[in-house]
């Protein structure tokens, strides 16, 4: 059997997404299934039945061994939830905010002996890498919520529980982890070297792709990237660590090195760089793969991307089942996958020789790799970048030449006679890429919105019948044209999608505790009133115009905090444009400023009228009527003027008995839909 690992590695890495994924009862009707349509392969000698034991075996095991986590670890730690206790531990990640507050991921053990991984956010205590923290107060669950994936996000870490905000912190130097310090120190000295000569958007950028300095990259840097699908490369992946290794690997055959030398000088590089970046997924997955194919000569192996992708995925996955929910290496992954897997495949008939077969093979080869992220991009992003492939041919190999340009900043320690002209080079790629990348997304400005929640299961479809062409047909031309026809029904059921949409009247509420915005959409028209002033609500208004492919505001009201908001929307939402806007009688507006470029109405009692429906907010309390609907949205609400169909707000302080019964506390997310025949009905918004 060929690809021994293929046939485990693929079969064990789907069972897992299944498992986590998915209700227990839903992962073994669908392995059923599977195995199924395995005895139908086997029936037909499309598999040996040492294929099919090994590909049934692998994916049992998967979701026996989330179950068996699930189990003994995370559900027992879950308990700790609620309740009052101390945690005692030693911190190995620390990030410092703005308003002296910070987050520490802290490894240790509680009072009864348990030994987790928490997250503690709280104010400044100083520490750092290595440094004893002991916590005293409440803890809780991590959660997810509509603006951040916070419980899957630090489940792949780990960690599943969090301090609560009023515990008592209290942290204790020590001198333990001074390699670590060193390599962290090295890299805060080299990120300050490039963003003071290179200028703060081009270095910001720059100390982002070599050291993942993500605080240093600017927003109108990241928002481009994001545009264009090409954020990657502003995060520490493979790439980088294959640019360091190849240098010493040129360096290593340049002096004759025996190859466990090199082997073993490989392995300590790897260590350090990961360490000094702060170990993210990616680059333990390049490193694994990397180390792999290095040693296959050494044990009379021969070296294979598939088969080391694999092995590399079931050893980061046997011990953290959950890591499959994690965004990063799944895009790590599939993308791997893409560029060394399934791009060669594909290429492999076309010619060798010509500049537009070179161009052809470029182009196939960034577009398979696109086609490989899409499924996982639509799972866990807002929006999809149509401009993905032309961006990764053009765009991509300039931050590759920024990135190998800069690496003779980093392996040089800075020094002024080579990195004053390489920051002058950076800087002039940097002018370059922008203007590039503003161009490109004057020519392709449209994005795929995800808010279609069916979305994900269409495509998954979609993917199985791409496989079961490959598997049946072997034909390159058969595979590509399957991949069209489902980009093609994705394209159709998003805009029948959006049709739908635009019939039903939606009142969406977005925030949690203090932030309260409400978000109104009829008819391809789209009213906003910002109920609470919180600096989170820009943030929910811009989450939501993405995912719902909303490219315009008709109305933005504002009602607290003018002065703050009048700031922070523009920054989050600059590229919208807005028809009106309001801000509160008493807001002192200069004669000569704008609000999103319109001048803003001052009143205390702002209505929007339009032919179907009526919106008026005053005193903090929006009142909405859609025909014979009405509707109330509000922060506490103590009395309504008039009868309302649902109420939805953070707290009633009325009297009980004149609650009105379709009373719904407001969450993170909630939709009130109104259907063209007239029916209604109210939602929580599911988390993205």
């Amino acid at each position: 059997m060929k690809r021994k690992m293929v046939w485990f590695g693929i079969p064990w890495l789907a069972g897992l997404f299944l498992a986590t994924a998915c209700q227990t009862s839903v992962t073994v009707s669908l392995l059923l299934a599977a195995f199924l349509l395995l005895g139908a392969f086997r029936l037909y000698r499309r598999i040996t039945t040492g294929q099919l034991l090994c590909v049934g075996l692998s994916a049992a095991a998967a979701a026996g061994a989330v179950l068996l986590y699930t189990t003994a670890v995370y559900q027992p730690l879950l308990r700790s939830a609620g309740t009052i206790t101390t945690f005692s531990g030693r911190v190995f990640a620390a990030k410092v905010y703005d308003n002296d507050r910070a987050s520490y991921q802290v490894k240790g053990t509680f009072a009864d002996g348990r030994r987790a991984k928490i997250l503690v956010y709280t104010d400044d205590v100083g520490a750092r890498y290595g440094d004893m923290l002991d916590v005293a107060g409440g803890f809780s669950a991590l959660e997810n919520s509509y603006l951040w994936n916070g419980e899957s996000y630090y489940r792949a870490k780990e960690i599943f529980l969090q301090a609560n905000n009023d515990a008592f912190v209290s942290c204790t130097p020590t001198e333990n982890g001074k390699l670590v310090r060193a390599l962290q120190q090295y890299r805060d000295r080299i990120s300050v070297r490039i963003c003071t000569l290179a200028g703060t958007e081009a270095g910001g950028m720059v100390s982002a792709m070599l050291l993942g300095t993500k605080d240093t990259l600017a927003d109108e840097t990241n928002d481009l990237l994001t545009h264009h699908g090409i954020r990657h490369v502003v995060s520490v992946s493979g790439l980088h660590l294959v640019l360091i290794l190849s240098i010493w690997g040129w360096f290593c055959r340049r002096f004759h090195m025996h190859r466990w030398a090199v082997f073993g000088t490989t392995t300590v590089w790897t260590i350090l760089y990961a360490l000094m970046v702060g170990t993210p997924i990616s680059i333990l997955r390049a490193g694994f793969m990397y180390l792999l194919m290095q040693s296959a000569p050494l044990f009379f192996r021969r070296g294979d991307t598939c088969n080391s992708l694999c092995i590399a995925g079931v050893l980061m996955t046997i011990g953290n089942p959950y890591l499959i929910q994690d965004a990063s290496f799944l895009l790590s992954f599939v993308g791997t996958f893409g560029i060394g897997v399934f791009a060669p495949w594909l290429t492999k008939r076309l010619r060798k020789k010509g500049l537009e077969w070179s161009v052809l093979r470029q182009l196939a080869t960034v577009t398979s790799v696109s086609v490989c992220v899409f499924p996982v991009t639509l799972l866990y992003f807002r929006e999809v970048s149509v401009a993905s492939p032309i961006a990764n041919l053009f765009l991509v190999p300039i931050c590759s030449v920024m990135l190998a340009l800069s690496l003779l900043i980093f392996l040089t320690g800075g020094v002024g006679f080579v990195a004053k002209p390489v920051c002058f080079l950076l800087k002039l790629l940097y002018d370059l890429l922008k203007l590039m990348a503003y161009g490109l997304r004057d020519f392709i400005p449209f994005l795929f919105p995800t808010g279609w929640k069916l979305l994900p299961m269409l495509c998954g479809i979609l993917l199985l019948f791409v496989l079961l062409i490959f598997y049946t047909k072997r034909s390159r031309k058969a595979v590509s044209l399957a991949i069209v026809i489902s980009f093609g029904i994705l394209l159709a059921g998003q805009a029948v999608y959006r049709a739908s949409e635009q019939r039903c009247f939606l009142v969406t509420v977005l925030g949690q505790k203090q932030e309260e915005v409400v978000v109104v959409t009829y008819a391809g028209k789209t009213d906003v009133i910002d109920l609470t002033g919180d600096h989170r609500n820009p943030k929910y208004v811009e989450a939501y115009c993405a995912e719902q492919g909303i490219t315009r505001l008709n109305t933005l009201c504002l009602t607290k905090y003018a002065d703050q908001m009048r700031i922070a929307y523009p920054d989050a939402l600059w590229e919208m444009p807005v028809a009106e806007t309001a801000v509160p009688a008493d807001c002192w507006i200069p004669a000569d400023a704008d609000f999103m470029e319109t001048k803003p109405l001052q009143t205390d009692k702002f209505t929007v009228e339009d032919t179907q429906y009526t919106l008026t907010e005053s005193d903090g309390i929006v009142w909405i009527t859609f025909g014979n609907l009405h509707f109330c949205v509000g922060t506490t609400i103590q009395e309504l003027p008039d009868t309302a169909d649902a109420v939805i707000c953070t707290r009633w302080n009325g009297e009980p008995d004149a609650m009105p019964e379709e009373t719904y506390a407001k969450e993170d997310a909630v939709q009130i839909r109104v259907y063209p025949d007239g029916s209604w009905n109210v939602n929580t918004l599911g988390k993205h």
